[in-house]
């Protein structure tokens, strides 16, 4: 690694700095003024989640991935952009912090922590969620915590911040982890109860942040970041691990665990999976590949770039092959969910490169291998770019690339919305904030 890719190892300062700094209050705006014009079949939230903590940290112990929740969430009808409100998780810190009783639900002390990674619709409801063993919290529709909730007892330790939805079968695929117990692969009817098709025991507890599934397969990462608690310098207790090396299964999806097929794997840390499909006697894995992280820096993901890459999984020979996609830092990236465990041809992700830094979108071509970029401007950072489809559209990439793009120029964010097909043109609408979205994690687009 390159000196010039390390950030600070021996305080959690660079995560708040700049636009990752917390915002200190929630916010309410009615009205917002908008350059450009809404697409008047946007109806709907845009949302983001990130850590924000609710008061200062201890900034020897802080860590990026363990704050206090905020959502942000943007609501557009009638071509206008009605409201935006940002709300904290109220988590049992959170809850105590500002004065307000606990939020009801079944979690003890373990599974009542930090929610600030992702939102899943699970029967029905909007909630945020997480990993590593804390309970979801329901949302309501205006981004107010109702109760934390096991899915009506159904699930049997905490959730996932990355199941995937399959549009062929309405269920959500997730794995989840946390000390002392298995890996478990879960699945979420659209009645919204969940049921464990597979616990899953490895020799270490790794960090699973995200999985890709296909119509046979889940994707099972296990890989050499892993849970030492001992020799962490901050909150996160998740670390480089230079005694594993790293491999990826295929669990088929009933949960036989007599058919998990292991793959040896390039030495690295994936984050986050872009899209897996079968292709006969392979399986196809697009993902963003990491050389390492939390080695130097345990306060965050500050160790140089991640890559977008293909893996080819030949489940005859047991062999696995990569070819780099893009060279380029990228990370959070997203595709038309109609295409989740499918062929597909398109994928948008957010610049992230060395020193921790935001930038331009892309759209990458998977078919031919080509990206274009789309710059929003000097001082201009895109958070991770939503596809939202145009009702009706038969072309993959038919419909809008909504984000959340913080302007330094201003210390103020946009919501930026681009024509998907017209992805290097001018934005079709920018929907201007009263406040900054510090940079966080996930969201979406919630249709009405």
């Amino acid at each position: 690694m390159n000196d010039e890719a390390m950030t600070d190892s021996v305080s959690g300062l660079p995560y708040l700095a700049g636009n990752f700094a917390p915002v200190k209050t929630e916010t309410t705006a009615f009205d917002l003024p908008v350059t450009g014009r809404i697409p008047q079949e946007l109806r709907g939230r845009f949302l983001r989640i990130g850590p924000n903590p609710v008061t200062a940290p201890d900034v020897t112990r802080y860590h990026w991935f363990d704050a206090t929740g905020m959502a942000h969430g943007l609501y557009l009808r009638d071509g206008k952009a009605q409201w935006y409100r940002s709300r904290f998780i109220k988590d049992c810190m959170a809850a105590a912090t500002l004065g307000l009783a606990p939020i009801p639900g079944p979690a003890p002390q373990q599974r009542a922590g930090h929610v600030n990674t992702n939102f899943a619709r699970v029967g029905g409801k909007l909630y945020a969620v997480v990993e590593a063993g804390a309970l979801p919290v329901e949302l309501d529709d205006h981004l107010e915590s109702v109760a934390r909730s096991d899915f009506d007892g159904t699930l049997e330790a905490g959730f996932s911040a990355h199941s995937r939805f399959d549009p062929l079968t309405g269920e959500l695929h997730g794995l989840t982890y946390e000390p002392g117990e298995p890996v478990r692969y879960v699945v979420v009817g659209p009645d919204g109860r969940a049921s464990t098709r597979s616990r899953i025991d490895l020799p270490h507890i790794p960090l699973v942040h995200d999985t890709a599934i296909t119509a046979s397969f889940v994707v099972v990462p296990d890989l050499p970041v892993t849970f030492q608690p001992t020799r962490a310098r901050a909150g996160f207790p998740w670390l480089w691990d230079d005694r594993r090396d790293a491999r990826i299964g295929l669990l088929p999806r009933d949960g036989d665990q007599s058919r998990l097929q292991w793959f040896t794997a390039p030495r690295c840390f994936v984050f986050h999976f872009v899209n897996a499909w079968d292709e006969g006697d392979c399986t196809m894995i697009d993902l963003v590949r990491h050389l390492r992280v939390f080695v130097h820096d345990h306060h965050g993901p500050g160790e140089g770039e991640g890559i977008l890459v293909r893996w080819t999984l030949d489940r005859r020979s047991g062999q696995l092959r990569e070819t780099v996609v893009d060279e380029r830092g990228s990370e959070f990236p997203r595709i038309n969910a109609r295409f989740e465990g499918q062929p597909y041809r398109y994928a948008w992700t957010a610049h992230w490169g060395k020193q921790l830094s935001f930038g331009p979108a892309r759209k990458h071509d998977m078919q031919r291998g080509t990206t274009l970029e789309h710059d929003y401007g000097p001082g201009r950072m895109t958070s991770e770019p939503v596809f939202v489809p145009r009702a009706g559209a038969v072309a993959e990439d038919d419909g809008w690339i909504m984000s959340s793009v913080y302007d330094a120029n201003r210390d103020l964010s946009d919501v930026v919305i681009l024509d998907a097909q017209d992805f290097t043109g001018a934005p079709v609408a920018t929907i201007h904030l009263p406040v900054r979205v510090p940079f966080g994690f996930h969201g979406g687009w919630l249709a009405d």
